[in-house]
């Protein structure tokens, strides 16, 4: 048996994105799906922890993410939303 720590990283799937710009991204609840879908094809699996993360788009760095805009009063600041599952 291994000791060693893992993750994976469930964040809303692109679906659509129109002549202006305008991004339609997936639910929480279908990311949420597919989270338990993950877990039930991985039971064998410990989970150790599930929670939600917010990155800064600069360290992530893909073009069609779920991004939000914050605006900081200098300049904005553009997020990611996910879930990451820590495993053994």
């Amino acid at each position: 048996m291994t000791n060693e720590i893992n993750y994976i990283d469930f964040e809303p799937k692109l679906l659509n994105k129109n002549f202006w710009g305008t991004k339609t991204f997936e639910s929480s609840t279908t990311v949420m799906e597919r989270v338990n879908e993950w877990t039930r094809k991985n039971y064998n699996r410990e989970i150790i922890n599930v929670e939600t993360i917010v990155l800064h788009k600069s360290t992530y760095g893909q073009e069609n993410s779920n991004t939000s805009k914050l605006n900081m009063h200098g300049g904005y600041v553009y997020l990611i939303h996910k879930i990451r599952v820590w495993y053994k």
